[in-house]
């Protein structure tokens, strides 16, 4: 009885276990979580097919062609009278096994001109892909560029399983050797050989963003391939609904940039430049901004559940309406700050500089009327 109480346990433990691990995923990694197990249905549902057809052709078809007749017409044959007239009906029912063993054989042709198919769409694509990945990395013509970023992405989108994985670690890499980095500390001497960075990526670098961070390719990328775009100049990008789950991007710039309605979920922001911004109805969960300039971001309706902003600046950010639940604002700077409306669950604010906070908006009647769900705030 103990024993069995010991497994009961045992599997209740790890159903729960199972549960709060889907809980701690992200959307992309449940999406890609579902695209795995439909894959490996598939395949072993065509193995299981394979091997239940070899089996019934080595054993049911002898046994058919020999025993079959006098077993499925056994009431229409006289054993004794074969030879007359019952075996003209013998005769006729091995034909007929016999034409059922012919077309088998030719379904069997079917499927193997279709795995010649399926091998020979595979070369295709892998020829198409490495062509457009050479004209990417060679060609002096931006558009000429630009249109093989739209071809891999287009053949991501044919043969996810095979071309999304390598698609996004190409478009990342023409990523980082195209865009700027951000500029060092400038030394005790000026150099003038720096040219001033731009206000907006070139375009074949805006479009292998979009490409990159589309949701479609996300998806079917490897879990472990995460998108590394830290210490880059991505000033002005746009990356509206953008799928950057987990995404690397510690030091980069992206002031004036457009992430709205995009997806940031467990994103490293570290010291990022982030001033005037538009996280407008950004997702923000679990992301991590330390040191971070959201100097006038727009964040209105923005989701920062469990995000940590330990030391950010958000003077003059605009937060109406956004949820902070369980979010980190320890020695931030939030002058001037508009919250108006914003809802807060137990965020904490220790150490924070507030400013005046008869010019912040709404932060005033924000702090004082959730005195109980704030930590560190002394009014």
């Amino acid at each position: 009885m103990e024993e069995r109480l010991w497994y009961v346990f045992r599997a209740l433990n790890r159903f729960q276990a199972r549960r709060f691990e889907r809980r701690m995923m992200t959307k992309l990694e449940r999406r890609q979580l579902r695209t795995r197990r439909l894959v490996r249905l598939r395949r072993r549902a065509t193995i299981a097919l394979i091997s239940v057809g070899v089996l019934v052709l080595l054993t049911g078809l002898p046994w058919l062609v020999w025993r079959g007749p006098y077993v499925l017409d056994a009431g229409y044959l006289d054993r004794e009278a074969l030879a007359d007239g019952s075996a003209t009906l013998v005769t006729g029912l091995r034909t007929a096994i016999v034409a059922f063993v012919a077309a088998l054989g030719a379904t069997i042709t079917v499927l193997y001109t279709a795995r010649t198919y399926r091998l020979t769409r595979h070369g295709q694509i892998t020829d198409r892909w490495t062509k457009n990945l050479e004209r990417l990395n060679s060609s002096p013509d931006i558009d000429v560029r630009i249109a093989s970023i739209h071809e891999l992405e287009q053949i991501a989108q044919d043969a996810p399983e095979q071309a999304a994985t390598n698609t996004a670690r190409a478009l990342g890499r023409f990523i980082r050797r195209h865009a700027p980095e951000v500029t060092p500390a400038p030394g005790p001497t000026p150099r003038l050989d720096v040219n001033p960075l731009p206000h907006r990526p070139e375009a074949d670098v805006q479009a292998a963003l979009t490409a990159l961070a589309r949701t479609k390719l996300r998806i079917h990328v490897d879990p472990n391939e995460t998108l590394d775009l830290r210490g880059l100049h991505l000033a002005g990008a746009d990356l509206r609904q953008a799928n950057l789950t987990k995404a690397k991007l510690a030091g980069s710039t992206l002031a004036k940039a457009d992430l709205s309605g995009a997806v940031l979920t467990r994103a490293d922001l570290r010291r990022a430049t982030l001033t005037e911004v538009n996280l407008q109805k950004a997702l923000l969960n679990e992301a991590s901004l330390d040191e971070a300039d959201l100097t006038r971001a727009f964040m209105v309706r923005a989701t920062l559940t469990d995000a940590r902003l330990p030391r950010a600046t958000l003077t003059h950010a605009t937060l109406r309406m956004a949820t902070l639940a369980r979010t980190d604002l320890t020695e931030a700077t939030l002058k001037y700050v508009d919250v108006f409306l914003a809802s807060v669950t137990e965020i904490d604010v220790r150490g924070a500089d507030f400013g005046d906070l008869v010019h912040a908006i709404g932060c005033s009647e924000f702090l004082a009327s959730r005195l109980e769900l704030v930590k560190g705030i002394d009014l």
